[in-house]
């Protein structure tokens, strides 16, 4: 069975964390992004994938690469202009010729595709929206259904007074080759805005699926949080480490060194290469690999990227860190966004501040 993954999108509500590294890649309590896509989908039988890039198209396919690793045949189309989500899908019309789904490269979404497909042919309707449940709909297309899940109401970011469900498209759909009949060759297109609207004005039998699994959008700092610990508690487990206060569920890379007297309240990942010191708290976080917690510093609710320090009893609160930073001693850093490569002065005192490069 085959997919198509769009991964071109410059994820700009991230950034200056997608200066250098595509949406995609973010990382998710040590995997990225993309990857638990990818892996949900071999895992329901998907194994034939295209995935289309545009942004920082190299360093996607050299992550990626040719889908040896995953047991799979991996694809990519590049686009030199942006075709909005259908078009991108419609310049790989040769390779599809069957059902085939559609899947955003810059979404977690660790679900069951199979289940999604197997109602698709079910119904026999030419395309199936995978819908999750959402507290703002404003931020979303969502979806009315009837009782056999055919959608009968479907809008894209309504205003709050004019939401009519809270069942939103998850930008996950099964569809059949016809679709690609309605998108056309020559302009940008996209599902939700254009193709859609245009499949239900015909009358066509187009559904609506509750995903099974977990669906969460990382499109701001504080989402990709939210979505790193939701794994964390998924997969990780109580750990006791000689020395150390631990407690909630943890994930420990091989390599991760926890000293005696730091303190872990998961949920906790810490990556292979990360060291946390003497004297520290980790709460809610996330350290990456090559990153130190020196002594007596505190990470509460945040993310701190790749070969990063935070130097000796300085707090990092609801704040992210990007890669190959420092944060010298006795900074307290809230609900703050640091860029790659910066440094923060030992004694500074930030909050809801964005410290980046700039962009190249």
């Amino acid at each position: 069975m085959k997919a198509v993954i769009l991964a071109g999108g410059e994820g700009t509500r991230l950034k200056p964390l997608t200066f250098k590294r595509p949406k995609p890649l973010i990382p998710i309590a040590g995997r990225s992004c993309i990857d638990f896509v990818i892996r949900s989908l071999i895992a329901s039988g998907f194994r034939e994938i295209v995935i289309t890039t545009s942004y920082l198209s190299d360093k996607v396919i050299q992550s990626i690469g040719d889908g040896l690793d995953y047991n799979a045949s991996i694809l990519y189309s590049f686009e030199g202009t942006p075709a909005g989500t259908a078009g991108a899908v419609r310049r790989v019309a040769n390779f599809i010729g069957e059902t085939f789904v559609v899947a955003m490269g810059d979404v977690l979404a660790d679900v069951d595709f199979r289940a999604l497909y197997e109602f698709h042919r079910e119904r026999g309707g030419i395309a199936t929206i995978a819908l999750t449940r959402v507290t703002d709909p404003t931020q979303y297309g969502i979806a009315a259904v009837d009782a056999r899940g055919r959608i009968v109401k479907f809008r894209e970011k309504p205003k709050r007074e004019e939401a009519f469900s809270d069942l939103a498209n998850a930008g996950i759909y099964i569809l059949e080759p016809k679709v690609l009949e309605f998108i056309p060759p020559d302009q940008p297109f996209d599902f939700a805005k254009d193709v859609f609207p245009k499949l239900l004005a015909k009358g066509l039998p187009v559904y609506g699926k509750e995903l099974d699994g977990v669906w969460m959008d990382i499109g701001r700092p504080r989402d990709l949080w939210r979505a790193s610990m939701e794994i964390v508690k998924r997969e990780g487990k109580p750990l006791q480490l000689p020395g150390a206060k631990t407690d909630g569920r943890l994930i420990l890379q091989e390599g991760a060194v926890v000293e005696p007297g730091a303190t872990l309240h998961g949920p906790v990942f810490l990556a292979r290469g990360s060291r946390v010191s003497k004297g520290c708290v980790v709460s809610n976080s996330c350290v990456y690999e090559g990153t130190t917690i020196d002594a007596d510093a505190s990470v509460t609710n945040s993310l701190v990227l790749e070969e990063s320090r935070v130097g000796a009893r300085s707090e990092i609160v609801d704040s992210v860190v990007a890669r190959n930073c420092t944060i010298e001693e006795d900074v307290r850093l809230v609900a703050s966004l640091i860029g790659d490569d910066m440094t923060v002065k030992a004694h500074s005192r930030l909050e809801n501040a964005t410290v980046s490069p700039p962009q190249e």
